[in-house]
């Protein structure tokens, strides 16, 4: 499918919701969703918002260290709060490159300390 396809008709999505946050009483629904020439990039990236959401909460700022700007994390769909894949010398060349020389240094022998006790 490509991303500029365009996505037509309808989607119906139920849900269920409370008159107010503290209320007791609810009433499900379904909502009739239509699609009038909407690129299906749009659709998915609407879709994807949530997970985009609870990536950040958890994973993204459990290692913000980690990450260098822009760069390409990838996650699976089913699990987007599991820990990503990533390469673990990306993920050293990133923490070094946020260093001085002699932190640098001292962050490798930290390493080499541990990589002797395993």
């Amino acid at each position: 499918m490509e991303n500029t396809q365009l996505v037509n008709g309808s989607w119906i999505i139920a849900g269920s919701m409370k008159a107010s946050g503290d209320s007791t009483d609810s009433k499900n629904f379904r909502l009739k969703v239509r699609f009038s020439d909407v690129p299906v990039q749009d659709v998915v990236a609407k879709a994807l918002e949530p997970i985009k959401i609870q990536w950040v909460n958890g994973q993204g700022r459990k290692n913000y260290d980690t990450w260098t700007e822009n760069q390409l994390i990838e996650i699976d769909f089913r699990a987007p709060a599991r820990a990503p894949v990533q390469d673990p010398e990306i993920a050293v060349a990133a923490i070094l490159s946020k260093m001085t020389p002699e932190q640098q240094q001292a962050y490798i022998a930290k390493l080499l300390g541990q990589a002797k006790s395993v």
